[in-house]
């Protein structure tokens, strides 16, 4: 895959992947605790979570160079059928949850699972995960290269929790839901 775009943010410029699919796997989830935001004027309160996936093209520049590219992506932690989480999950899944599936659904199992990432530019130049897609079953799956965030992402994982109402009211803030590998390095089998 080529690599077409680097971006300067007032931290420097980074290198990102190009717009497309990436085969990826789920290197992290972080709970991030309950978010206060504003949506089109309306105030939300939500349980956020952070999925993030490591992909297989590494970077070619940077002080990064030959790490695997990375995504993240934002989600409130719900499973009702307008929810972003559950729309992402059954396309990676490929077919929809039925209703045992849901009421024991763990965050845990997305750990390791390979996926395509369909990657657009957003509006800011930044590149935005469209969609997740199942892997074909006859593709060689990657498995998670990290095993532990960066130390910046973690500032911003930590970052987000001290915003979290946990954090203000002084009842917790958010924890990792699982920084944990597949036992024995199985890899997960979809669905979840």
């Amino acid at each position: 895959m080529a690599f077409d775009k680097t971006t300067a943010t007032n931290e420097g410029t980074f290198e990102q992947p190009s717009t497309g699919m990436h085969q990826a796997v789920c290197a992290f989830v972080h709970d991030i605790g309950t978010q206060v935001g504003e949506y089109m004027g309306v105030r939300k309160v939500r349980q956020q979570v952070i999925v993030t996936w490591e992909l297989a093209d590494k970077m070619k520049t940077g002080e990064y160079e030959g790490k695997p590219f990375n995504m993240s992506k934002f989600y409130t932690l719900s499973v009702s059928e307008k929810a972003n989480l559950r729309k992402d999950l059954e396309g990676w899944r490929g077919k929809p949850f039925t209703e045992d599936e849901l009421k024991g659904f763990d965050l845990k199992k997305l750990i390791g699972a390979n996926c395509f990432l369909n990657l657009i530019e957003s509006k800011t130049g930044k590149r935005a995960i469209a969609s997740v897609n199942p892997l074909p079953n006859n593709m060689v799956k990657i498995q998670v290269t990290q095993h532990e965030p960066s130390e910046k992402f973690m500032q911003f994982i930590e970052k987000k929790r001290a915003e979290s109402l946990e954090a203000q009211t002084g009842n917790g803030a958010g924890h990792p839901v699982s920084t944990e590998e597949p036992i024995d390095g199985d890899m997960p089998v979809l669905p979840f």
